[in-house]
């Protein structure tokens, strides 16, 4: 698999499953910090959705929708899709699929991870794929102030926190409890860990609404490693010599960092 490719894999598989900063450091997937969440979402309505803009240093701008598309006895279950031209040449949109735990909604800790690419049949991820949690209440200690912002989806009283990566990069984050279904406005988050990769990444709120429903309706297939890379290499084979074999997950990835306590 070229380079190219592999951070391609790396960064978009990093997008659907945790913090979008996660993806500056393109190291392995779902290392970096999970994603903040400001709402119980045993109280967000089902069908709860909002859509961000995400540029990531000077790649391609892309676009996000983090949507609440299922309750019930099997748990709570969010879909992260990612979609643009930088997933053109894998037949289109990214959709991650997260399953928590019935009662486990706070602790943030997936029990299911699907992914589907474009066309292709969803798969079933290994859970240490993603580090493990994939959500985290923000801590009330990286509290900056309250502030009005402005974004594409209009003006919002927020509470703007700041945290740090486990590289030591400053993450600013905009929470308002007006935006379902996690309360995210706007990450600005710095990028020193990739060289390929030039600049901060952003992500901001383009757009919310309550009519989501499932994009992943068919069974996941068992994982499959030799087919995933083929699926992020937009068909091509993947992996190359000494690649992971066939069937086997991925070496796990370490889990993400807590920000220090003060």
């Amino acid at each position: 698999m070229s380079r190219l490719a592999g951070l391609l894999a790396s960064l978009l598989l990093s997008l659907c499953v945790a913090f979008a900063p996660t993806v500056a450091s393109a190291q392995q997937p779902g290392a970096g910090p999970p994603m903040p969440i400001a709402l119980d979402l045993a109280k967000v309505p089902v069908g709860s959705w909002a859509d961000y803009t995400m540029t990531v240093g000077q790649l391609a701008k892309m676009k996000m929708r983090m949507a609440l598309v299922g309750k019930g006895a099997a748990g709570t279950i969010i879909e992260t899709t990612v979609d643009g031209e930088m997933l053109a040449q894998l037949g289109g949109k990214m959709v991650m699929q997260v399953t928590l735990a019935p009662g486990a909604e706070k602790e943030g800790t997936a029990k299911k991870l699907v992914m589907q690419v474009g066309s292709a049949d969803p798969m079933e991820m290994p859970l240490e794929m993603t580090g493990g949690k994939q959500f985290t209440k923000p801590n009330p200690k990286t509290l900056l102030k309250s502030e009005t912002i402005t974004v594409a989806a209009g003006t919002f009283k927020t509470k703007h926190y700041r945290d740090k990566s486990a590289k030591g990069e400053k993450v600013d984050f905009w929470i308002s409890e007006d935006v379902p279904p996690f309360g995210l406005v706007k990450i600005e988050a710095e990028q020193k860990g990739n060289p390929q990769i030039k600049g901060p990444v952003t992500l901001e709120l383009a757009g919310k609404g309550a009519d989501a429903k499932p994009l992943v309706t068919k069974p996941a297939k068992p994982f499959d490693q030799a087919a995933f890379m083929q699926q992020m290499t937009g068909g091509r084979a993947g992996g190359g010599a000494g690649g992971p074999a066939a069937g086997k997950a991925p070496a796990p990835a370490s889990a993400p960092a807590a920000a220090p306590k003060k």
